[in-house]
């Protein structure tokens, strides 16, 4: 998958760690179901970096590239979700 870094605005996550959040085989990958969000074509992505690091992003595609907006650590919240997701599907 390519990325385009055109829009990220969040150096403090860097865009190796982000990458490696959506190639993550457990990453979840959620559709917004309305609102602003849904609106402007707005996705979240909760994922783990390789060294890992949660990562949750908001990013926008166009189904050949990512384009990721913002990113930051997962809550404690998230971080249980992403894990009991990740359980579920093995």
């Amino acid at each position: 998958m390519e990325f385009d870094w055109s829009l990220y605005a969040t150096p403090e996550i860097p865009q190796t760690e982000v990458q490696e959040s959506f190639e993550d085989p457990f990453c979840l990958r959620i559709l917004p179901g309305g609102g602003p969000l849904a609106e402007h074509s707005r996705f979240l992505c909760l994922g783990r970096c390789l060294s890992g690091k949660s990562v949750f992003s908001l990013y926008s595609s166009d189904g050949k590239k990512m384009r990721p907006i913002a990113c930051r650590p997962m809550t404690e919240a998230e971080c249980y979700f992403y894990d009991r997701k990740a359980k579920e599907a093995l």
